[in-house]
């Protein structure tokens, strides 16, 4: 079993002779936020805001219990990531509140007073934390808004794609299991906490989120609809060599045209599909030798102003 362990400032996992460096608040040049590594007082004496800010919370954090290995990984790697960016930072805590929860409300601000903790819980405890937005979760239903929070701590090991999409482009989400789902295993980094667990740190890239809004309706939908317009969109050279590749295209028109039967209920347009049949009826009478490139070319023009508008 992994253990934590702190020296002059850093923090480290311990997993055998392996040791991962998880927080360091005594590097002034890993420090990119508003906190000040360090400064002058009145009295011209320096004072440390960084050091004692972080490093009283990260201890106490430390000392914290009960409460889970991962969790404590998690909010120190947390604060590790405050102190690399200078931005506004969103963090939505997805779960039980933790007594974690309290400090990382109260140092989040000390970084940006625009910095804010959200919780999504069927619970909330007692007294007023003006710090925290509290969310009601109601099953598990995640009604999240896209790309609205730079990091995202839940509670499962499997990701819902709500969840996945909340998160801004290189947002990150943490989460125990043990192992992470193959389609996440390549962005995510392991930080071991027993035999079998680890929290798994998944950095969103743009390249992944575009990836996981292919797999929502909305993004089947756009993904027919952008391969029907890439087909329609070959037609202009297609006419150019019309002899060698005509029987070739006509196999791929109707591969769209069964496409946007599928689709075509969600889209906006009612003429759709009755301009696709009249281009597909115009090939075919060119193929035939009874057509008409004039005819066929200003068809092409109709149904690519159609299928914009849906």
């Amino acid at each position: 079993m992994s253990k934590l362990q702190s020296s002059k400032g850093k923090y480290y996992l311990r997993d055998g002779d392996r040791a991962t460096l998880l927080l360091d608040v005594r590097t002034p040049l890993l420090n990119k936020s508003c906190l000040h590594s360090h400064r002058l007082d009145k009295q011209g004496n320096i004072e440390y805001p960084l050091r004692t800010t972080v490093n009283e919370a990260a201890k106490r954090i430390f000392l914290k219990t009960p409460v889970s290995m991962g969790e404590l990984v998690a909010y120190l790697r947390i604060f590790a990531r405050l102190l690399g960016k200078p931005q506004v930072h969103h963090v939505l805590r997805i779960g039980q509140w933790s007594p974690l929860d309290e400090e990382l409300a109260q140092i989040l601000p000390q970084f940006n007073p625009a910095n804010k903790l959200y919780c999504l819980s069927a619970t909330r405890p007692l007294g007023r934390m003006p710090s925290v937005n509290f969310l009601f979760a109601e099953g598990d239903e995640y009604l999240l808004p896209e790309e609205r929070f730079d990091t995202i701590i839940f509670p499962d090991s499997t990701l819902p794609l709500e969840v996945l999409l909340a998160v801004k482009p290189y947002g990150r989400i943490y989460f125990i299991a043990q192992d992470a789902q193959e389609a996440l295993r390549a962005h995510a980094q392991a930080f071991p906490l027993t035999n079998q667990f680890s929290l798994f740190e998944l950095e969103v890239s743009p390249q992944l989120r575009q990836e996981f809004k292919q797999l929502t309706p909305q993004g089947q939908l756009d993904e027919k609809k952008s391969a029907i317009a890439d087909i329609i969109a070959k037609l202009p050279a297609v006419l150019k060599k019309k002899n060698s590749r005509l029987d070739e295209y006509i196999a791929e028109v109707i591969h769209a045209e069964k496409l946007l039967a599928e689709i075509f209920p969600e889209l906006h347009s009612e003429t759709v599909k009755f301009n696709f049949n009249l281009l597909k009826e115009f090939l075919i009478d060119l193929r035939l030798g009874n057509g008409s490139v004039a005819r066929l070319s200003r068809q092409y023009e109709i149904l690519t102003q159609d299928l914009i508008a849906c």
